[in-house]
């Protein structure tokens, strides 16, 4: 009995002892699992930290006051409405006392029927100005910046604007190297010598430099004049968002952003542009449609104007920026 003794109490030693070894290497263990998650933590707070720094260099908010996404008495970002509508600018600097909006755009998102949609404005379009009678749409943005400008473009159209995003035009250049060029099919011949301008163009498939794809979306010398302009910025446009959420250039982020804020101005909240990218990043860009607002050119006491087609305009309005189908439904069943 005292031999069986002996040998249990060994035992019982022995499995202390390698229970002891077994926790000193849990215990370890948990620190170093625990030391991660503070580092990842701590990394993460640090990204987030920047980002919401850097966002805040683009974040600008405009009158008439609190816009769409504002949350009204606390922090948390309010939800993309079900039709979004975002007004693009594209802003000429060369000449700083008189900047105009040399692209404008509306980008329509319907959550409603999955439908993305970008709407052109020709920036010759005679549209109504508070306080300054009947003039060249473009000329709002000289007059009143984007606040007038909104404004314009929602009594034109007859809808609201939730949000704004402007970019210069010189500035975009370098986002456009960062990103590795533009892919593009440059249908014709382009050839430009102005004083502050040159364009020098072949036809043909081609990756484009920022300088490059500048003098595309600027080229209007052809015989379609600042419409066949419009339609080459809508097809850049397209391409540039392909661009932007390729794998590539998604590892680039933390380069291309701080860039990007540099030469644009927004109302998005960062929580909400995080929300707009993601519901962009899934998308089929050849499903993204474009449209330019219908206008015929012509002259007014000696001025070329592009001169609105009001009752198409209203038919593309109610259908791809209002999102009300049932007209075309019953059209359709008839």
């Amino acid at each position: 009995m005292s031999a069986q003794n002996g040998e249990k109490e060994k035992e019982s030693k022995k499995e202390r002892k390698n229970g002891g070894k077994a926790g000193k290497k849990g215990g370890r263990g948990g620190y170093v699992l625990f030391g991660a998650a503070l580092f990842l933590t701590v990394v993460l707070v640090l990204a987030g930290m920047w980002l919401q720094a850097t966002w805040s260099e683009a974040y600008e908010l405009v009158p008439p006051g609190t816009q769409a996404g504002e949350a009204a008495g606390g922090d948390e970002p309010v939800p993309l409405p079900e039709v979004m509508n975002i007004l693009l600018l594209g802003l000429d600097s060369r000449e700083a006392s008189a900047m105009r909006a040399d692209t404008i755009m509306l980008l329509s998102l319907n959550n409603r029927n999955n439908e993305i949609n970008i709407i052109s404005i020709p920036r010759d379009m005679r549209v109504e100005i508070p306080g300054r009678g009947k003039d060249k749409i473009n000329h709002a943005y000289v007059f009143g910046g984007v606040a007038l400008t909104r404004e314009v473009v929602e009594r034109f159209l007859g809808i609201k604007v939730d949000y704004y995003m402007t970019t210069e035009f010189e500035g975009f250049k370098n986002i456009i190297d960062l990103l590795g060029g533009i892919e593009l099919e440059v249908e014709s011949k382009m050839r430009y010598y102005g004083i502050d301008v040159t364009i020098e163009l072949d036809p043909g498939l081609q990756r484009l430099d920022g300088e490059k794809a500048l003098q595309y979306v600027r080229f209007r010398n052809d015989g379609e004049g600042d419409l066949g302009r419009v339609r080459r910025q809508q097809k850049f446009l397209k391409a540039l968002l392909e661009e932007l959420i390729a794998l590539r250039n998604v590892l680039k982020f933390h380069r291309i952003l701080p860039e990007l804020v540099q030469n644009m101005k927004t109302d998005l909240e960062l929580g909400q542009a995080i929300l707009l990218a993601n519901r962009l990043k899934g998308v089929d860009i050849a499903e993204i449609n474009t449209f330019t607002l219908p206008g015929r050119v012509g002259s007014v006491q000696g001025i070329s104007y592009v001169l609105p087609r009001e009752e198409e305009i209203r038919e593309l309005v109610e259908r791809y920026i209002k999102g009300n189908v049932d007209g075309a439904e019953d059209e359709k069943e008839q």
